[in-house]
């Protein structure tokens, strides 16, 4: 098993955290596409209402059934959409706070590195001055 550094393992949770943001910027977008058509669908519903036809009183109470049924379901819609909105929100914050936790723990993990090499440069360093003493 091999022993992932802080960084890798936070970049891959990055990544999963950036495919759960797409997932809800997805599902936002249905969201969005539902309303346009329940909207597209009680325009065309108000306008039929305004037809001259002689039918036109046999239709109406099934027009404002559908226009009710249609007014609650895009107003459910907009409320979907506005909690996916949220969703949507709070997946960037959490994106970009593992970008940043992800972004410090390489740079930890770099100068922790750098410290090391100055390190074994400096023992090397002071074993071959104590030894050319000698």
């Amino acid at each position: 098993m091999s022993v992932q550094s802080r960084a890798e393992r936070l970049t891959r949770v990055r990544a999963v955290q950036e495919k759960m943001r797409q997932l809800e910027e997805w599902r936002l977008g249905e969201l969005v596409r539902e309303e346009a058509r329940l909207v597209d669908n009680e325009r065309e519903l108000l306008e039929t209402l305004g037809s001259q036809s002689l039918m036109h009183g046999l239709f109406l109470e099934g027009k404002a059934a559908a226009l009710r049924r249609n007014d609650l379901t895009l107003r459910e819609t907009r409320e979907r959409e506005a909690a996916a909105r949220e969703r949507v929100r709070k997946a960037q914050a959490t994106e970009k706070r593992v970008e940043r936790a992800a972004g410090k723990a390489e740079a930890a993990e770099r100068a922790e590195a750098e410290r090391a090499e100055l390190l074994l440069a400096l023992e090397d360093h002071l074993a071959a001055r104590a030894a050319s003493f000698e």
